[in-house]
């Protein structure tokens, strides 16, 4: 037996292994895994699989990264970058399911320049790499260095925040892809130069687009051929659409009123011709209600797109629901897209916007970004400081 879940995903009610539960995170970018950065995933029934456990793994070098509860605690491997301009390398093995090798790579700075570089050295293995700092809280994010899946392995290029709740310590993380059996070793690069710059908040726009039409493409995604929106698309009469859209907008806006973005539409008028982000409406998905074309660390390019299936909407609730709650539904899911946008990752958190665990009804009222652990499909440990994030990138509004 299956059923949507909140994101527009199956679930499954049984699960018969490891490669069945659990949610299954990825991107349309790389087919063989399923789905896009944006929502979205495969998510499965967790009770019967729960977390990955944290396990040894091994190291070439004789290091063992933590097992501890609290690994970020116990990271057994300290690379301790030097107090100046530094490089570390090293190499290591993930030789199971669940395995984190976790490092400890003593202070840094907000306007330090990080670059950790992460290459398979040997078998199938595909990486993924996360930077936390000492509260267990993800910094940077990355799966695949190249958009469109032919580089597998993870880069992590950035200019260090102002992370206000941290001690200055930070942690590397490297897993193999969750949900897949790759397996073998690893050579990471971590370098930093100090002081090398700053972390600048730069205000965004998005468009919402809802006038259809051909060959509309989304990057690592698809091309479509998109009708108008309607309302008839989501089941109320057409003379409808205008609320939905102009509700949709305000909701959206709802979501980031803390920070600096600007929300237009087309009904606005034509889309701007400075950079901004485009979400695009119609089509359907058989497995998504909508798809980023990547998750954008710390925003770097202002002109990535999303789509949202709103074919999809027309069935996926046990009750027609009203024009509000429809509106509801869509606008939290646009802003969950452009939350990969703009580098957030999925958490298992029903109340949290980057949730992709919860059932489709859960979508019919406000979510808000908070803090939430992350989802297994991302990483085993860990949570995400969705306010926080934002501000790095976007920079605070006055109420």
């Amino acid at each position: 037996m299956t059923r949507l879940n909140t994101r527009g995903e199956v679930a499954v009610d049984l699960c018969s292994n490891r490669e069945e539960c659990g949610p299954l995170a990825g991107a349309r970018r790389r087919p063989p895994r399923g789905l896009a950065s944006g929502l979205l995933s495969l998510p499965w029934l967790l009770l019967c699989c729960g977390c990955p456990a944290l396990t040894p793994a091994g190291s070439s070098d004789g290091n063992t990264p933590s097992t501890a509860n609290d690994p970020l605690s116990k990271a057994s491997t300290a690379l301790r970058l030097a107090a100046g301009n530094d490089q570390k390398q090293f190499r290591g093995s993930l030789t199971s399911s669940g395995q984190v090798a976790l490092f400890g790579l003593g202070m840094l700075s907000p306007g330090d320049h990080l670059i950790a570089d992460i290459q398979r050295a040997s078998g199938n293995l595909d990486p993924v790499a996360a930077l936390f700092d000492s509260n267990d809280n993800i910094v940077a994010y990355n799966d695949d260095r190249s958009e469109d899946g032919s580089d597998l392995n993870p880069l992590i290029d950035i200019i260090m925040p102002n992370d206000t709740d941290d001690s200055g310590e930070y942690y590397l993380g490297i897993i193999a892809y969750p949900g897949d059996s790759s397996a073998g070793d690893y050579q990471a690069t971590v370098t930093v130069q100090r002081q090398a710059g700053t972390l600048t908040p730069h205000a965004q726009t998005v468009y919402l687009d809802w006038r259809g039409g051909s060959n509309i493409t989304v990057k690592n995604v698809g091309v479509y051929t998109l009708l108008p929106f309607s309302a008839t698309q989501v089941g109320f009469p057409n003379d409808q659409s205008a609320a939905l859209k102009s509700r949709v907008q305000a909701i959206v806006r709802e979501r980031y009123t803390h920070f600096n973005m600007t929300v237009l539409s087309s009904d606005d008028g034509p889309p701007p011709a400075t950079p901004h982000s485009t979400v695009y409406f119609g089509g359907r998905d058989a497995q998504a209600f909508a798809i980023s074309e990547d998750i954008d660390t710390f925003n770097a390019n202002p002109s990535d797109n999303s789509i949202v299936f709103t074919q999809g909407y027309l069935s996926a609730f046990v009750v027609q629901p009203t024009l509000e709650e429809m509106a509801q539904a869509i606008g939290n899911t646009v802003a969950h897209e452009i939350g990969h946008l703009l580098g957030l990752v999925h958490t298992a958190d029903c109340q949290d916007l980057m949730d992709t665990t919860c059932y489709n009804e859960r979508l019919l009222s406000a979510q808000q970004f908070g803090t939430a652990v992350l989802d297994t499909s991302i990483f085993p440990f860990g949570s995400q400081e969705s306010p926080e994030i934002l501000g790095w990138v976007l920079g605070l509004v006055s109420p």
